[in-house]
């Protein structure tokens, strides 16, 4: 005779530690601003780099560690790194060729990387339930128009996590509702120079031709904060371009750029 053994989810629930949260951590300006403000009220921040396969997820990296070594946030534990990685599903999207990126012009909807959100959400939840972290932020903004930065959707997953594998997570999105320009407001005083916004950056060297650079400069320009981002190209989004870095040996020259 088959033996079915009863469900209980009481068996299975996972009891969190109060005081904890994970931060989905880019080392984008964002995601940097947010962890440093929830390390002032949190007792632990726990943050998390999910590695996909992006070419430009080593300069992001290696950027977020030094904007935590530069903020110094006793709450803050050391950077984890997790994989996911996805090149067997999106071998030729341009977040992992480098190829045809979203240009300057480009719509904010370009930037878009199909399921996102849920891949890191997802393995994440994983790494949140095996150190009882009951609580998760990460930083979408008001202009992200894609279907897993919704609400409705973070409400569904939540309770997906729950169903399987007990763990009520509750999935904070502070900057919902907020432009770039408001969360740089909110950064003023932090290293944003130590945070990275753009789709080839060079170590902390903006391309400055990108969609994201755009957002980043314009959103600078809207807070009247002054911008300290190394940009290898400035520009604007009429077309006016300012000054190219140019690279020789270990140093960084600047040489004005003439429109076409």
């Amino acid at each position: 005779m088959e033996h079915h053994e009863r469900f209980l989810m009481s068996s299975y629930r996972v009891r969190t530690l109060p005081g904890r949260i994970a931060v989905l951590a880019s080392g984008g300006l964002d995601s940097s601003v947010m962890m440093a403000r929830l390390a002032d009220r949190r007792v632990e921040v726990f943050p998390v780099y999910v590695r996909t396969g992006l070419v430009w997820e080593t300069q992001e990296m290696a950027v977020l560690r030094r904007f935590i070594k530069a903020i110094d946030k006793p709450a803050i534990r050391p950077l984890t790194v997790l994989r996911v990685p996805m090149a067997d599903l999106a071998a030729d999207h341009w977040s992992i060729t480098g190829k045809d990126v979203p240009a300057f012009d480009a719509a904010i909807s370009s930037n878009y990387i199909p399921g996102r959100n849920l891949t890191l959400l997802s393995k994440a939840a994983l790494f949140c339930a095996r150190h009882r972290i009951g609580a998760i932020a990460m930083a979408p903004l008001e202009a992200n128009p894609f279907p897993d930065a919704r609400p409705i959707f973070f409400t569904a997953l939540a309770r997906a996590i729950y169903l399987g594998v007990g763990l009520r997570l509750r999935i904070e999105t502070p900057w919902v509702g907020k432009s770039k320009a408001e969360v740089i407001k909110l950064g003023r005083g932090l290293p944003l120079e130590l945070t990275v916004s753009c789709i080839k950056p060079r170590g902390v060297v903006h391309c400055g031709q990108c969609t994201k650079c755009a957002e980043r400069i314009e959103g600078f320009t809207a807070a009247g904060v002054r911008d300290s981002t190394r940009y290898a190209v400035r520009q604007d989004r009429n077309g006016s371009a300012g000054t190219r870095v140019k690279w020789r040996g270990r140093g960084l020259e600047r040489e004005p750029v003439r429109n076409r």
